[in-house]
């Protein structure tokens, strides 16, 4: 019992101390997206819309039954059924060997870039393209592609995490998260459920919200 009440403690101090970052990293994700959808919207509207349609249209003429079984399988690897599963065990497992901290960024990770998803596509309101009849088509808006974001932020930490606690060679994990994030996002254009601008806007400010979770954790003492 008072270790399960040393560890809960060191969990309040590790998320007290790491709020700092928290916050600045939701900041610098709402900047990224906000220029996103003004360059989008404003100055580059007439030249990218014509530009996305057609980069969706020749993705579709690629398509085959077999390629929309494995899209579809992949895009899969980064919605929740999948990744809230993935940060109990891992997390967990974090926690067991005393990497309390870890385990909380890990689960801040994810949980974070769900929240600049929500907040973005309910704010901006970009419909989804409807170049083709899709039964993966979702019923939300478009703007930032959030499997694209949650892709590279959650995957991105877990690799750091498997690099530092359990030795795997960083050349490996590096590569499997990077081909991972990069598999999602492609999937989502390939299956005409986001424009090319959501998804590479969704890298980008997963890329800086894993950046910052990372520094975050290092500045902690978690990694």
């Amino acid at each position: 019992m008072a270790e399960v009440n040393t560890r809960l403690y060191w969990l309040v101090q590790s998320l007290i101390a790491f709020m700092p970052y928290l916050l600045a990293g939701l900041l610098a994700g709402a900047l990224v997206l906000s220029a996103g959808v003004f360059l989008a919207r404003f100055l580059l509207r007439s030249w990218l819309l014509p530009f996305e349609e057609s980069f969706l249209l020749t993705l579709k003429k690629l398509a085959t039954p077999t390629l929309d079984r494995v899209m579809s399988a992949v895009t899969y690897l980064a919605q929740g059924e999948v990744t809230i599963p993935l940060v109990i065990l891992f997390g967990g497992i974090l926690v067991y060997h005393k990497e309390v901290s870890a385990a909380l960024v890990l689960t801040i990770g994810l949980s974070g870039s769900w929240l600049l998803n929500g907040i973005f596509k309910s704010f901006f309101r970009r419909k989804r393209p409807d170049l083709w009849v899709s039964p993966d088509r979702p019923m939300d808006y478009s703007y930032p592609s959030g499997h694209a974001m949650s892709a590279i932020s959650f995957y991105g930490l877990l690799a750091a995490d498997f690099t530092k606690f359990l030795s795997v060679p960083f050349v490996i994990t590096a590569t499997l998260a990077s081909t991972l994030a990069l598999g999602v996002g492609f999937s989502r254009l390939y299956l005409g459920v986001h424009w090319p601008t959501d998804v590479l806007s969704g890298w980008i400010a997963g890329g800086i919200w894993l950046w910052v979770c990372l520094y975050g954790l290092a500045q902690i003492g978690g990694i």
